[in-house]
């Protein structure tokens, strides 16, 4: 899966973002489908809140948001699975809350956003811990097992 990391004006964390950016594209080249593209976005809090209010009807900001890709994809080329919005901010504070590296939270969002675009649901007890589970074995290839432990208490 290829990703394109863009960023707002107003986000924080700027060179953070910049260099999250190429252990980003290594976590998504291991996400399937191959040909998939994803559009991931760095953006402040106030835009995070804007989204979160009018795409999902919550208040304030969150740490992540997914939105599928409306469109079909072009025969021979890559298929657009959607975008990813992360909050720097809103990141920094649940790495905190999870004791872990912001790198290791920042995957964990990623990765989680990414199982949503290609369908994973956490609806319910039992979909929430099957996507908990793979994204935990995902993961465990890439973090520390006590980050791994940490960002799934």
């Amino acid at each position: 899966m290829r990703l394109v990391v863009a960023r707002s004006a107003r986000s924080a964390g700027g060179a953070a973002c910049v260099r999250l950016s190429p252990f980003f594209r290594t976590l998504a080249a291991a996400v399937p489908p191959r040909r998939a593209s994803v559009d991931v976005i760095w953006i402040g809090e106030r835009a995070m809140a804007r989204l979160n209010r009018v795409y999902k009807k919550r208040a304030g900001a969150s740490e992540i948001l997914s939105f599928p890709c409306a469109g079909g994809p072009d025969p021979g080329r890559e298929i657009p699975l959607g975008e990813i919005y992360l909050c720097w901010g809103r990141l920094i504070r649940g790495a905190l809350r999870r004791r872990v590296p912001a790198r290791s939270y920042a995957a964990r969002l990623l990765v989680h956003g990414l199982f949503h675009l290609r369908g994973s649901r956490h609806d319910d007890a039992p979909g929430a811990a099957r996507m908990e589970a793979a994204e935990a074995r995902f993961l465990r290839a890439y973090l520390p097992d006590r980050d791994v432990e940490r960002l799934f208490e």
